[in-house]
């Protein structure tokens, strides 16, 4: 399985980035919901970090709280099984670990939080995907920013950029080298004219 940003060329990043997991393991390999949805954070908190500066956050950032949002789905189902099985030490162990302290509480009461969490979690969820399909086509205007990035970066550097073989750590790297460089030149000429 991928897990990481270098082993992706930009075509597959852009994939990720529109939900298809799929990029990230064989289609013989089975990989549990969770794997991949810590390995889709890692990989998008990845490119994040190298080519920050551009119109990518927002949609990056919707991403990011999709995945937390699944990530906690997981977490408080598994905390839900562990209840219905009776083993509410357990469930609250789990929950210690994701940060919330309910270890003086009564087993009924680590119950009604569990589920209260787990609703919330998935109404979440829900809310961020509608919103999604609600804009009319997400997945092509995360593809179609990708294509302009591109085409701007292509005209910039003067030299072709295929997308389908270029490694996404490359691509993200000409992206904050172009930044760094146009708000070098935006500054010198702000300091020219004043």
């Amino acid at each position: 399985m991928i897990e990481t940003l270098e082993h992706l060329t930009v075509n597959q990043f852009v994939d990720l980035v529109c939900g298809n997991t799929g990029v990230l393991h064989g289609k013989h390999e089975i990989v549990s919901d969770s794997r991949l949805a810590i390995a889709m954070r890692n990989i998008v908190f990845e490119y994040k970090e190298i080519a920050d500066r551009t119109g990518a956050r927002s949609f990056l950032g919707r991403v990011e709280d999709l995945i937390k949002a699944k990530i906690e789905v997981i977490a408080f189902r598994m905390c839900n099984s562990l209840v219905e099985m009776g083993h509410y030490d357990r469930a609250r162990e789990v929950m210690a670990e994701y940060g919330i302290n309910i270890r003086a509480i009564t087993d009924k009461r680590v119950a009604v939080e569990v589920r209260s969490r787990l609703e919330r979690a998935r109404s979440t969820v829900r809310k961020i995907e509608s919103e999604n399909n609600a804009g009319g086509g997400e997945v092509a205007h995360v593809r179609r920013m990708f294509d302009e990035q591109t085409a701007a970066l292509m005209a910039y550097f003067r030299f072709q950029i295929d997308t389908a073989v270029m490694k996404a750590t490359v691509y993200a790297n000409l992206i904050a080298r172009h930044n760094r460089e146009i708000k070098a030149k935006a500054a010198a000429l702000s300091k020219g004219k004043v």
